[in-house]
């Protein structure tokens, strides 16, 4: 189950992949279709399984996504399944952004700070751990309910 849900354009696939592989060295589950889809499925069936199984959704804003029906419709996914959606602006400004995904505080990423950028990343990443271990402490909890009901 991917902890993070890419939505980009497939002419931005470079881009996608570093922000994929920047994920990846913070231990964080990442779908991003260019990599994560194997030959034979079916690949709408994949793409929406896995954008509901994630709580991040991190939405690649360039010039070409914006413009994107496919990343338009993910947006609206991630809006109905109210997922954490972080807008990652490459060469577009905020304003730029379409309307209903303005109001989500975003990181725009430029040649001067990628360092930034990564920090920001590190930050989610430590949210999502902590999530992790709080979801996995309530677990724990319930089957030791149950097996002391069970007694």
């Amino acid at each position: 189950m991917p902890d993070v849900f890419i939505s980009y354009s497939e002419k931005d696939v470079q881009l996608a992949k570093w922000l994929y592989k920047s994920c990846q060295n913070l231990d964080i589950n990442v779908f991003l279709a260019s990599i994560s889809l194997q030959p034979g499925n079916k690949w709408k069936r994949e793409i929406l399984s896995n954008l509901r199984e994630s709580k991040w959704f991190f939405f690649l804003a360039t010039n070409n996504s914006i413009n994107s029906d496919a990343v338009m419709h993910e947006i609206g996914g991630a809006l109905s399944l109210n997922k954490n959606i972080v807008p990652i602006l490459y060469g577009i400004d905020f304003p730029d952004l379409p309307d209903w995904i303005k109001e989500y505080q975003g990181i725009k990423v430029t040649n001067d700070n990628v360092s930034h950028v990564k920090k920001t990343l590190e930050s989610i990443s430590e949210k999502i751990k902590a999530d992790k271990v709080t979801a996995a402490l309530l677990i724990g909890a319930f089957i030791g309910v149950l097996l002391l009901a069970n007694k």
